[in-house]
């Protein structure tokens, strides 16, 4: 099973779509990952009935060690993008054979 990059993506959107062109999927491909991408930065979350919700997670400063030296080191506090799926996305996931003929939902 291979990767699916944005052209695939696109040209999915293009098969469920009728005379969606190109130009068009790809504009409306770019809008959704400029709104999530806006919204995240400003600590925002998004949630998409029966996909799931992107939201930011806090990871609080800690210590550590260097892999290599053994050191002990200081991780700084960092902020990262999340995604939780929704239990439809994760039921489907669970049976990724059978066809999928309410993906809809």
């Amino acid at each position: 099973m291979a990767d699916i990059n944005r052209q695939d993506i696109i040209r999915g959107m293009m098969a469920e779509v009728d005379g969606l062109s190109y130009s068009m999927a790809s504009a409306s491909l770019e809008a959704v990952i400029t709104c999530v991408t806006k919204a995240l930065s400003n600590h925002q979350s998004i949630t998409l009935s029966g996909f799931g919700k992107f939201g930011v997670r806090h990871r609080r400063a800690r210590s550590g060690s260097h892999p290599r030296t053994h050191q002990p080191i200081n991780i700084p506090e960092v902020i990262v993008p999340h995604f939780t799926p929704s239990p439809h996305l994760k039921k489907l996931v669970q049976k990724p054979n059978e066809p999928n003929s309410d993906i809809s939902r």
